[in-house]
């Protein structure tokens, strides 16, 4: 019993035992693997088309205008109504809606989102991450469109500044239809619908018949930096393209409106995956 005692009282008190860290979390790991998943989740062999046939249809019209030569006339005027017609109204919205709608329902419909939201991850950083990913997606193709129109029809001459003013524009816009499209896929299983639904009638209706929409209009918002990155909107106010271009809002309100959006995304995004209710989220 004394022994046991003596050498009991001969140890040297414990030191204290550090604070066991659970899950501690990798921001560059985290993005990376929720970068990956978003991928294999998004890209399918139907997307694929539905984006190519988007990228290259303002190319066609580029061709055609390039095959008639000096007949084709003044190219700023073509280029203006075809950046604005069919990548601005067409193009970026409907990509930006497919890479922003398909991650969060897949993963809703197989489980994986329920896994997702378990982790340590945190959820504004899942959301993030996901807006991000449509965002590059977004804006990589819809500068493929921008710029390969612009060369097919001029060159590599830029004219009025007007390939580089709307490659900026149209990454703007992607990251702006990014996170509203991400939040609408959180908020309701009919995103996809919805979508379809404020491009093609709220901004290819009513933004055009009733101006006062145009400031809560992405479009607009394009176009409004479109018009501060280039001279083409002074230099064709005849033109169609041009009209277009020189109504909306400033490009200072459309970057401020654009800032409000993608913070909204991430705080209401990331609320929404703390209980997420699954049967509400999808395409």
């Amino acid at each position: 019993m004394s022994t046991t005692t003596a050498s009991a009282s001969n140890r040297s008190p414990a030191a204290p035992r550090a604070p066991l860290l659970l899950g501690r979390v990798s921001w560059w790991r985290s993005a990376l693997a929720l970068m990956r998943l978003s991928w294999v989740r998004t890209v399918t062999p139907v997307l694929l088309l539905s984006v190519s046939a988007l990228v290259l249809l303002p190319m066609l019209f580029a061709l055609v205008f390039a095959s008639r030569g000096a007949l084709s006339g003044d190219p700023v005027p073509f280029l203006l109504q075809r950046f604005d017609s069919l990548v601005f109204a067409l193009a970026t919205p409907i990509i930006a809606l497919l890479l922003g709608t398909s991650a969060f329902g897949a993963e809703a419909d197989d489980g994986t989102l329920l896994y997702i939201v378990t982790t340590t991850t945190p959820r504004w950083w899942v959301v993030l991450v996901r807006v991000l990913f449509a965002t590059l997606g977004t804006a990589l193709l819809s500068a493929i469109a921008v710029t390969g129109t612009s060369v097919i029809a001029v060159g590599w001459h830029d004219p009025d500044r007007m390939t580089r003013a709307f490659v900026a524009a149209s990454a703007f816009g992607g990251a702006t239809y990014a996170a509203l499209f991400t939040l609408l896929s959180l908020l309701t299983r009919r995103a996809l619908v919805g979508g379809l639904v404020y491009v093609l009638f709220w901004e290819g209706i009513l933004s055009t018949t009733f101006p006062a929409i145009h400031y809560l209009s992405v479009r607009q918002w394009m176009l409004a930096i479109a018009r501060a990155l280039t001279t083409a909107s002074a230099t064709v106010s005849a033109s169609a393209g041009a009209a277009t271009a020189q109504s909306g809002p400033s490009a200072r309100i459309a970057l401020v409106f654009a800032v409000v959006l993608i913070i909204a995304t991430v705080v209401v995004g990331g609320r929404a995956l703390r209980r997420p209710r699954l049967s509400r989220i999808g395409t």
